[in-house]
């Protein structure tokens, strides 16, 4: 499944997205707050799901506005190739990324830690494992990423969408991971021009995430620190392996011709007037 545009998106006008799904738990915590008192930043499961809708309303509005002229195209690509590689790459993420957690000690804010993984009860971990995974790629991805490419390069596609959906994690201990992840789901998408992969992908990191949430990892770290560095350094390089094994797949049919080679810009005849 893919977004079809034909105008594009201006950096402002994805900038503008992000507010927008910022404002959706802002505002009503906000409100809430002038009311009674109540500060909802101490409801996180809460926040969640006002996150989550916040999400789904700027998805419908930019698919509902006319001038913006999205439209959500239903597509199925996946083989089984690609699907050991996209879980293989998640899983592989979710290790250098717990790394990293070691070595750039972030500070944690609990309050911002809405949008972290649930694992209390099971409505929890649907809505921060499946459908917020799911929201995020079709916003990030498919309708800024695929219009930023009707604009700009590849590269800046990449990297700016990556970079506001770091930024919809608002605790700075979760934004480095966030933007490995953009970065990871984004890479995919230029090869497949396909939410498919890219949804594998980021609902397998949250699983494998949650699974090691459970499992105490840090607790390995400490016990096994070398064996623990081996298994890092091995991760990130069978992301690295994952990345030109993907160049290998072959691409829906209908994006053979019409996807752009990560890194390089749009020809000018693709880019919108």
């Amino acid at each position: 499944m893919y977004v079809k545009t034909r105008h594009g998106l201006s950096l402002n006008g994805a900038w503008q997205m992000q507010i927008a799904l910022f404002a959706g738990w802002i505002v009503p915590c906000s409100i809430v707050f002038l009311i009674s008192g109540i500060n909802l930043l101490q409801f996180p499961a809460l926040l969640s799901w006002l996150y989550l809708l916040g999400g789904v309303s700027v998805i419908t509005c930019a698919l509902v506005r006319k001038r913006d002229n999205f439209k959500f195209m239903p597509r199925l690509y996946m083989t089984a190739e690609l699907f050991l590689l996209c879980i293989t790459s998640a899983i592989a993420l979710v290790m250098v990324k717990d790394g990293s957690g070691s070595l750039l000690p972030l500070p944690v804010w609990s309050d911002m830690t809405f949008t972290s993984i649930r694992t209390g009860d099971p409505f929890a971990v649907v809505c921060t494992v499946v459908l917020i995974a799911m929201m995020e790629e079709i916003l990030f991805r498919g309708i800024i990423m695929e219009a930023l490419l009707q604009r700009y390069s590849a590269g800046i596609a990449l990297l700016q969408s990556a970079l506001l959906y770091m930024l919809a994690h608002p605790d700075p201990a979760q934004m480095p991971g966030a933007f490995m992840l953009g970065l990871l789901t984004g890479a995919f998408y230029l090869r497949f021009r396909d939410l498919c992969p890219s949804m594998l992908i980021h609902i397998s990191y949250n699983a494998a995430a949650a699974l090691m949430l459970n499992a105490g990892s840090h607790h390995f770290a400490e016990d096994s620190p070398v064996v623990y560095v081996l298994i890092v350094a091995g991760c990130a390089g069978a992301l690295i392996a994952g990345y030109f094994l993907m160049q290998r797949i072959p691409l829906p049919k209908s994006t053979e011709k019409a996807a752009p080679l990560p890194g390089k810009p749009l020809l000018h005849t693709e880019r919108s007037v």
